[in-house]
């Protein structure tokens, strides 16, 4: 088999935790996820990124909650909070 050479994708943070989630959520009905090259590339470059933001990458609810974290935009203040 061919390795393939993909041209540079370009998605937001937001999108690459989104779908790293729903891949490692997944992998235990798709074994082909196992040692899949894209797979262990994504993961990669979240680790580097959440170093870079000073996350102990080691430290397993650390890397969760920066993994699983909501996006700024997607935070509703409950209805309660908009009449104040």
């Amino acid at each position: 088999m061919t390795d393939f050479l993909s041209p540079s994708l370009e998605a937001s943070l937001d999108d690459l935790k989104s779908i790293y989630r729903i891949l490692v959520e997944h992998s235990d009905e798709y074994p082909e996820l196992e040692g899949n090259g894209f797979l262990d590339s994504l993961q990669m470059l979240l680790l580097e990124q959440a170093k870079a933001e000073g996350i102990d990458v080691d430290d397993d609810e650390a890397w969760a909650e920066w993994l699983y974290e909501p996006p700024l935009e997607a935070v509703v203040p409950p209805p309660r909070d908009l009449l104040n």
